[in-house]
């Protein structure tokens, strides 16, 4: 039977699309729908010291296990609608979700543990917003500069916090020695700061270049030097940007309801949370597949 012709009955489903609420949904065994895929950012990672043997997924990277746990909620059936939701509304106890082709999803519930509240009518009225810094991302092609054994730097500012050194992809794959990486800046920034050019891409170049000289980071070779035939001259770095990313901070809060639970955890509470294995169907699919995996590599 197609999900628009039936009323699906659940005692909790939890709303979002992000690593906290796909986390959640692991653990409980609840059904997850979101609007819109939220998977973090490819360098966001949990930090030491935690236990992760209770997720059993077996990595330490936000976008590592958003994917994974994707792949084993739908598996398991937890994602009724997979990534084809384009709006929600609720009205009493009945969940309603549309999808881009006019389809629709009935969902009967008694609570919704709602970790985004993107494009949902029906929610309690709105008491009160609080609005964080924004996550900036600011990514440059790397021109002269590319090699070098770096990874990570930081700063102690807001204003460029972490430079990523990766991979270039602009050279496909990178299979031998010699690396050429591109580069993002990671800021902190207000919105009165997102408006103010000193805080703008331009100004992130010239940190970033600053920073890079500081790790004793050149441009391509320029020949050997006139004086000293042994030494060899550089290029200055030269890196130019691509693109900005701002992935806003904003938290709304609601009247109270007993239909909604309303939740902002990290990934990194929700695994001390739920710290022991819970014998869930998701954790038994994952467990299947890691051994079918070892089963095929010997």
């Amino acid at each position: 039977m197609g999900i628009d012709k039936h009323v699906h009955l659940h005692d909790t489903i939890v709303i979002g699309g992000g690593l906290s609420a796909l986390l959640y949904s692991f653990h409980t065994g609840c059904p997850c729908i979101f609007v819109g895929p939220s998977p973090p950012f490819r360098f966001d990672s949990f930090g030491e010291p935690l236990d992760l043997s209770c997720t059993q997924l077996h990595t330490k990277s936000f976008r590592e296990s958003w994917e994974k746990l994707i792949l084993l909620l739908g598996l398991n059936g937890q994602l009724p609608m997979t990534n084809r939701a384009s709006s929600i509304n609720i009205r009493d106890n009945l969940l309603k979700v549309t999808t881009p082709n006019s389809r629709l999803g009935r969902f009967e519930f008694k609570k919704l543990v709602i970790f985004d509240d993107t494009a949902i009518s029906g929610l309690p009225a709105m008491t009160s917003r609080h609005e964080g810094k924004s996550k900036v991302l600011d990514w440059f092609n790397v021109r002269s500069g590319m090699e070098h054994p770096h990874e990570v730097t930081q700063t102690n500012s807001d204003f460029v916090r972490f430079i990523h050194f990766y991979p270039s992809e602009r050279f496909g794959a990178q299979k031998t020695s010699r690396i050429r990486k591109d580069l993002v800046a990671v800021s902190f920034l207000t919105s009165e700061e997102l408006g103010d050019f000193n805080y703008s891409d331009t100004m992130v170049r010239f940190k970033v270049v600053d920073a890079m000289k500081s790790l004793g980071i050149k441009g391509a070779r320029n020949g050997r030097d006139t004086y000293n035939p042994e030494l060899y001259r550089f290029y200055s770095v030269k890196i130019e940007p691509t693109e900005r990313e701002i992935i806003p901070n904003i938290r709304n809060f609601y009247e109270k309801d007993e239909r909604f639970e309303f939740r902002n955890d990290t990934p990194e509470e929700i695994v001390k949370k739920f710290n022991t294995n819970n014998e869930t169907y998701a954790l038994k699919i994952n467990k299947k597949i890691e051994e079918f995996q070892h089963e095929i590599s010997i």
